[in-house]
């Protein structure tokens, strides 16, 4: 009985199954809804939808795709971290549907978030009963839960998968050994390749976080494993900030555009919510619940009077949880000052985002919580054991039951939606997210956009078109008569990776393209044309192939650094043990 009860407690892999068991637990509601009705599922159903259709074709990367938009070549991915395309569409080859996909992924990382946690609170704490514990809390969040169900945010709801390992590196770093500094760059790569905004708020609560370390920046190995960091973040991340960071000083896009996007302080102020709404579901308007949940406002409470009796090792760090759990609910408030805000600290949008942060850190911290009373108040092991059972079955039944209200009452509305946009993949712009347009061509969205024909327009200048061949993200066009300096205008939305090529007379001349005024891919003829072909092809920059090339020798790299930091530290283990033998 003694060993059972020990394994219960201390062997990570029955913890590791527990965690899995209960994440599959949580993902079943995954069954009971719709991928469409979400908020955010539509879109990440299309991206993954135009990812396959752009590979077919042979593009890669696969950043503009030639049917959205009704043709217009749209980009989906350029601007949007490329994990959360990728995975599920690796899963898509096991299923048989884009939703049912989409549903696995959420489901797989909720059971993986709650394995990370409980690596992080581990390599802090040394006790895997606490570590189950803060996994547990991590998995049971209402709000969590609800990115899932209600927003289908993907990249949100990914992103908390990787947040843990940041600050796993990060604690190990500055407050252990180092031995693990490369948690850092793993995390930070995920979050990075999954969801900017939180990236955003990471980096600051972790700049926030050194600041309370500041002393220790004296090292110098910990300021070289910093380097180390930071450079491999930035390489291995290179195949997604690298080409868009070439597009946004090529042309202004709506998801560049704090007005467009609603990424400044007025707005963010608007979308703060009630202290009330962390204990009570009034019914937001939108759908997302805001609940804090039961076990963990009772884990909360507990903080007073469990606080001196954390251990010294890491009560530093436990302090520092509830300052960082106190800042993010301060954030959800009115009471934060975002109308002075600067608009890179607005990118999040919606306040109550900082709720997903607040999870994490709260979740490290009632773990700890609840490990101590139980420790005080229930001296036998196996009642210890039954009351985390009994926590654990209450906790899964209480958060099925707040986010019961996403359930779908049409159980074929995913499968109507994916047929529908299979048979018609030319949809117009305004039947998909627009945050990826050109900003000029967003403006024109309801008036020039929405007539547009899908052909060559003549803006300025005179010319004859007699005939022109469209095929994806390849345009033929045969021209006559054509005076100097005439304004042509493609049927393309304007990104980088377009090259345009003029055959006349036996001779080839290369085009300078750039951005029209309502948003398009556009040239001037440098020259008369009497009878000529115009050859458009998306063929992608050197800026994009580069990246991937820097990514992939970069990622070889890490693994290789990882290694051989392991085999150092290996070797160094070996010769303390073997110094101690000889003594």
């Amino acid at each position: 009985m003694k060993n059972i009860i020990k394994n219960l407690k201390e062997n990570k892999w029955i913890h590791y199954i527990l965690i899995i068991i209960v994440g599959i637990i949580l993902s079943i509601p995954l069954c009971k809804i719709q991928i469409r009705d979400s908020h955010d599922g539509s879109l990440h159903y299309l991206r993954i939808l135009g990812t396959v259709d752009t590979l077919k074709i042979g593009q890669f990367p696969p950043l503009i795709n030639q049917n959205f938009c009704k043709g217009a070549g749209y980009s989906m991915n350029l601007f949007y971290p490329p994990l959360v395309t990728y995975l599920p569409l690796i899963i898509k080859l096991f299923t048989s549907s884009y939703m049912e996909a989409l549903k696995i992924f959420g489901g797989i990382a909720i059971c993986v978030s709650g394995l990370t946690m409980y690596h992080f609170t581990y390599s802090v704490t040394r006790k895997r009963t606490i570590a189950l514990l803060s996994a547990f809390f991590y998995l049971i969040a209402p709000y969590k839960l609800a990115n899932v169900y209600k927003r289908y945010a993907i990249g949100e709801f990914t992103a908390m998968i990787f947040m843990p390992l940041v600050f796993l590196g990060m604690y190990n770093l500055f407050e252990q050994d180092g031995k693990k500094h490369y948690y850092i760059a793993i995390g930070a790569v995920g979050l990075m390749l999954s969801h900017t905004v939180t990236t955003l708020y990471t980096a600051l609560f972790c700049v926030i976080y050194i600041l309370f370390n500041i002393t220790k920046l004296k090292q110098k190995d910990i300021i070289k494993k910093c380097i180390v960091n930071v450079l491999f973040i930035l390489l291995i991340s290179a195949l997604f900030w690298l080409p868009l960071l070439e597009a946004k000083t090529m042309a202004d896009y709506a998801i560049l555009n704090d007005q467009i996007m609603r990424t400044y302080g007025e707005f963010a102020y608007d979308n703060t919510i009630h202290f009330s709404q962390l204990f009570k579901n009034i019914g937001e308007e939108d759908g997302t619940t805001f609940l804090l949940g039961i076990p963990t406002i009772l884990a909360i409470i507990f903080i007073p009077f469990v606080e001196k009796k954390v251990d010294d090792k890491y009560k530093s760090f436990y302090l520092i949880n509830i300052i960082f759990s106190l800042i993010t609910l301060f954030m959800c408030s009115k009471f934060f000052p975002w109308i002075i805000m600067p608009n890179i600290i607005c990118k999040l949008q919606y306040p109550w985002r900082m709720l997903g942060f607040f999870n994490f850190f709260i979740s490290f911290i009632c773990g700890i919580n609840l490990y101590i009373v139980l420790e005080q108040l229930v001296r036998k092991e196996i009642l210890q054991i039954t009351a985390i059972i009994l926590f654990v079955a209450i906790s899964i039944i209480s958060s099925i039951t707040i986010e019961s209200q996403f359930f779908a009452t049409d159980k074929t509305l995913d499968e109507k939606y994916e047929k529908s946009i299979t048979n018609n993949k030319k949809i117009s712009h305004l039947a998909i997210n627009r945050d990826y347009m050109p900003l000029k061509a967003i403006v024109l969205q309801k008036t020039y956009v929405l007539v547009r024909k899908d052909k060559t327009y003549i803006l300025n200048g005179k010319a004859d078109i007699e005939n022109e061949d469209k095929q994806d993200l390849n345009d033929k066009i045969n021209i006559k008569n054509a005076e100097k300096n005439t304004e042509l205008e493609f049927p393309y939305y304007y990104y980088p990776g377009y090259k345009a090529y003029l055959e006349t007379n036996n001779e080839v001349i290369k085009l300078d393209l750039k951005e029209s005024e309502h948003g398009y891919l556009s040239c001037i003829l440098p020259e008369e044309i009497e009878n000529g072909t115009i050859n458009i092809h998306y063929t992608g920059t050197f800026i994009t192939y580069f990246s991937y090339v820097l990514s992939f020798i970069s990622f070889i790299l890490f693994i290789v650094y990882i290694a051989f930091f392991k085999n150092k530290n290996k070797d160094e283990k070996n010769k303390l043990n073997l110094g101690g033998q000889i003594k």
